[in-house]
């Protein structure tokens, strides 16, 4: 069976505060009636001294000590005390009128030495003369250190017991009342806390079947407002995510379907034979076929490139190299597009720059990306710049071409897979879209960073840093 938050915030609220008043009550009531014991027992004390002063001279003298006793009897009759005197040997002298039938007994052999000794004695409970529990006082009456009779005051403590009971009840009732108010005020505050809790489980549910237009309403700024803060920033960039899921399968369904589509067209005129003995027709034909098919091939690598970044299970073989040997092997790999249009290199490397830390092949995938890219948009017999500085700890390669450039609004977004500054003018280039993004993944996977800086016509510098090593392998 299955618990609600909001059943566990209750029962948590309400038994705290009912094991918080039952502990503090009890440890109130047991230090009140110690409180009372203390003062009753400490009030008799002082009061059977003073009145072994009083009946002193009677024993002395061997007067009767009744009328005195029977006078301070009445007098603390209202307060429930009574007065006894006994002789040297523990016989009790007087008593009060309501235990005149205890004159004659002996007080017991264990009080009457304690007395004997001039020590006070002093005793809680059961007595020997009394059915019910009794504060009992015994003072020494002592004639020149002589032991010569004791005054013994009696208290009941059923009035101490009367209070503590009336305490005890006003007590529960006030615990009852704190448990009431605590499960009210624990409503509340379940509520408080499991409303937004739900909301978010609704709207998060909400979000598994598709829907991302739905936000969390903020009406506080603790940590409940804060978890609807996040969520909300998480629901945020799950549909963001969700947009870019659309827009990636709608831009490789389109990638895919344009050499697809071009491949079948040609090969099916190819098969109908429509342009029978035109060698050199047919051959176009071949021509663009291979041309689109590569291009899906590139395509296709790419993808599953930008896919294994994503999964994380691209392995680097890391190691030092120098960063000008990539460069020469990037550059001398795109000769013919360079002879193409005409365009000439020129590198900026100091010859004691530091030696690079990364995946030699893989770094020699970005430049080539980078530099690809700038061929593609630099005009006939312009001239692309590479160079490379060293930073604090790091080492800057950038590439410079001066094609048309880019607008400061597209430049953060030029990183993302298949986004084209100009794309029907990249998709007729050749360009996948997926050229930058996989640079990037590759520098992020290095440490290092990727840089683009531009103004729209202009040109277009585009750089990455790496992590340098101290001692050259």
């Amino acid at each position: 069976m299955r618990v609600s938050l909001f059943i566990k915030i209750l029962a948590t609220y309400v038994l705290v505060v009912f094991f918080t008043i039952t502990v503090v009550g009890g440890l109130q009531l047991l230090l009140v009636q110690n409180y009372l014991m203390d003062t009753k027992e400490k009030e008799l004390l002082v009061k059977s001294q003073d009145l072994a002063d009083i009946i002193k001279p009677l024993l002395i003298s061997g007067q009767d000590p009744h009328p005195v006793i029977s006078s301070l009897n009445r007098a603390d009759r209202i307060l429930g005390t009574e007065a006894w005197v006994i002789d040297n040997s523990g016989k009790v002298l007087a008593a009060s009128a309501d235990h005149i039938h205890c004159e004659g007994n002996v007080l017991e052999p264990r009080d009457l030495q304690q007395l004997k000794s001039g020590q006070v004695s002093l005793r809680r409970g059961q007595s020997q003369f009394f059915q019910k529990a009794v504060i009992r006082a015994a003072a020494p009456v002592l004639d020149q250190g002589k032991f010569i009779g004791a005054v013994i005051l009696y208290t009941p403590v059923a009035g101490i017991n009367d209070t503590f009971s009336k305490m005890r009840e006003l007590q529960s009732g006030t615990a009852i009342l704190g448990i009431i108010l605590s499960v009210i005020l624990g409503l509340f505050l379940s509520r408080y806390i499991t409303r937004p809790l739900r909301e978010v489980s609704q709207v998060a549910r909400r979000i598994a079947e598709g829907n991302f237009e739905d936000r969390v309403r903020i009406k506080s700024r603790d940590e409940l407002g804060q978890l609807g803060e996040t969520f909300n920033y998480m629901t945020q960039q799950l549909e963001d995510y969700e947009k870019m899921r659309r827009e990636f399968v709608a831009n490789v369904s389109h990638e895919l379907r344009s050499p697809l589509t071009s491949i079948q067209g040609f090969m099916d005129a190819l098969i109908e034979g429509k342009n029978k003995g035109d060698e050199q027709e047919k051959a176009k034909y071949l021509s663009i076929i291979q041309k689109e098919t590569y291009r899906l091939s590139k395509l296709v690598n790419e993808l599953l490139d930008l896919s294994r970044f994503d999964a994380q299970v691209v392995y680097f073989d890391m190691e030092a190299f120098p960063i000008t040997t990539v460069i020469n092997r990037a550059t001398a790999s795109l000769k013919p597009q360079l002879d193409e249009k005409n365009i000439t290199i020129r590198t900026v490397i100091p010859k004691d720059l530091l030696y690079c830390f990364g995946d030699e092949d893989r770094i020699e995938q970005v430049v080539h990306n980078l530099l690809q890219n700038a061929i593609r948009y630099s005009p006939k017999g312009e001239k692309i710049l590479i160079s490379a500085r060293l930073l604090t700890d790091e080492i800057l390669v950038e590439i410079a071409d001066n094609g048309p450039g880019i607008s400061r609004e597209e430049l953060p977004r030029v990183w993302e897979r298949f986004y084209r500054v100009d794309k029907a003018r990249s998709r007729g280039m050749g360009g996948t879209g997926l050229g930058l993004a996989i640079v990037q993944e590759i520098i992020k996977k290095h440490g290092g960073r990727v840089t683009v800086e531009s103004e729209h016509g202009e040109g277009a510098v585009f750089g990455f840093t790496l992590p340098i090593v101290t001692n050259e392998v």
